[in-house]
């Protein structure tokens, strides 16, 4: 066996850092190739043995270590979205009361920045019309370690995933029903509901357009076909090829009257937004953006909006259409019931501002 080292040898650290981990090489391979894993591994080494990593990363890890949140935003602002809602969220100090159904994990992204916490605010809105009780931690949360995971600081996501699981065991101690929790991003639904069960710890996870079209279909949600606008889905590679959740987003989407217009890569095959695997906090430096690359291929559908289900995608999504001034909407799915649902006019807040 030769004694050189495989990254800079082998592989490029170019390479080991160009991966989103979203799954389509995994997909793709007719042998079964478990790509990611030994991508994250060799990042583990690089990060953890080696203290080789891309320098905007540093800043990444040291945000999540203080701040507990990529951007290293105020820990206590975690509930700021919560002021700018006209209808009540039960935000829980101590431990989950039982007539409280789900509940809400907002994430960072959905905390922080300003695009994702419209969908925090529209999901909120939605189960509050709906009758569905649900609670959220506020300052309680922190971020779940997947950015420091994927990108390799394993300690890190170590550090980050116990304080959560003793937080979620507190929460939990005395709850009598189904410990179910809906998130809206696709990287906390895998963390959570995925790595989290490595350390035995298991919740029933749910993503928010898998409970909202079960809201829909129960009739709790009322969404009223519009004029229909021509809109295209882009598939999360954490909620689609990872999770394999579909139809959910796109029965929502139909719901509300929309006219929804495939793009040519999607589904299991859907092309990744760029943000995956820390690349969110990374720059791109070789070949074509990808988030241009994706969002080039959602304007020439002719759509007027791009719906998303994870605040990642929203991000990278958003910033390609600036990119090519374009002037495409991008919207959350729940951004696209709620407009629905209230143009119906038959749920108690209908008449509340948009």
């Amino acid at each position: 066996p030769s004694d050189k080292p495989i990254v800079g040898e082998t592989i490029s650290p170019d390479v080991l850092w160009s991966c989103t981990t979203c799954g389509a090489c995994v997909n793709e391979c007719p042998v079964d190739i478990e790509h990611i894993d030994h991508i994250v591994n060799m990042r583990r080494f690089q990060v953890l043995v080696e203290s080789e990593f891309p320098t905007e990363l540093g800043g990444t890890f040291r945000n999540l270590e203080k701040a507990g949140n990529p951007w290293g935003a105020n820990r206590m602002d975690r509930n700021a979205w919560v002021a700018e809602c006209d209808f009540p969220v039960t935000v829980i100090d101590g431990q989950l009361p039982d007539d409280v159904e789900y509940l809400f994990w907002v994430g960072c992204a959905g905390a922080y920045e300003e695009r994702a916490k419209k969908t925090t605010k529209a999901v909120a809105e939605l189960l509050y019309m709906s009758g569905v009780k649900f609670g959220v931690l506020g300052a309680r949360e922190t971020c779940t370690g997947d950015p420091a995971r994927r990108a390799g600081n394993e300690f890190l996501y170590q550090i980050l995933s116990r304080e959560n699981i003793e937080t979620f065991n507190e929460v939990y101690a005395q709850y009598k029903g189904k410990k179910k929790v809906v998130v809206t991003c696709p990287h906390c639904f895998t963390t959570i509901g995925r790595d989290y069960k490595q350390q035995g710890f298991e919740l029933e996870m749910v993503h928010h357009t898998q409970l909202l079209n079960t809201l829909v279909k129960e009739g709790r949600l009322k969404p009223v076909a519009q004029s229909a606008k021509k809109l295209t889905y882009h598939d999360p590679c954490y909620l689609g090829r990872h999770n394999q959740i579909y139809e959910a987003p796109r029965e929502l989407l139909e719901s509300t009257g929309v006219d929804l217009v495939e793009m040519p890569r999607n589904k299991e095959r859907s092309f990744c937004c760029g943000a995956g695997g820390g690349r969110m906090w990374m720059e791109e430096k070789l070949g074509t953006r990808i988030n241009l690359n994706r969002v080039d291929e959602a304007i020439a559908t002719g759509a007027e909006e791009v719906a998303v289900g994870c605040p990642f995608c929203r991000v990278m999504v958003s910033d390609g259409a600036k990119g090519r001034e374009s002037d495409v909407e991008v919207i959350d799915v729940a951004q696209a019931l709620l407009r629905s649902v209230k143009n119906g006019g038959n749920q108690s807040s209908a008449n509340q501002s948009a």
